[in-house]
């Protein structure tokens, strides 16, 4: 039972921790900072309401609901960074914001943050299978019975 509350506390960090670091990027890219575009959409901008919506799914206590938002915002928040982790590492110009502030540069000694959003997103989907979406269907079950 401790193993679960510790991995429910590092799923919360890590959403609210994506869910900053979007809004940082995009206040950066609101302040100038270039910030890549999706049809004329500064991506920070999706990323950021990907992790919105993880986050709300970690609130509201529907269960229906909670994996729908869960689903939707990981689902975007994986392929933004899985699609610019790819261009980033195969690709002469920067694509993604880094950990130096803008986009990296091939000067630049930042990390990418495209490759930091897609660990977390994986550890987040562990976590939130092992979690929120385990207890969910646990409860569906037992109303079953």
């Amino acid at each position: 039972m401790k193993s679960h509350s510790i991995s429910i506390i590092i799923l919360w960090a890590l959403v609210i921790l994506g869910f900053l670091a979007g809004a940082k990027v995009s206040i950066d890219n609101f302040n100038g900072m270039a910030c890549p575009n999706i049809l004329m959409m500064p991506v920070c901008y999706v990323v950021t309401a990907a992790y919105a919506l993880m986050l709300t799914s970690l609130i509201i206590n529907n269960n229906g609901c909670k994996h729908y938002f869960f689903c939707i915002g990981w689902s975007v928040a994986f392929i933004i960074a899985a699609f610019a982790s790819v261009v980033e590492m195969f690709s002469s110009s920067a694509v993604c914001p880094s950990t130096s502030g803008g986009l990296r540069a091939a000067s630049s000694a930042g990390l990418p943050l495209c490759y930091v959003s897609l660990a977390m997103l994986l550890v987040i989907f562990i976590l939130f299978i092992k979690g929120p979406y385990q207890q969910a269907c646990h409860i569906h079950n037992n109303k079953l019975k």
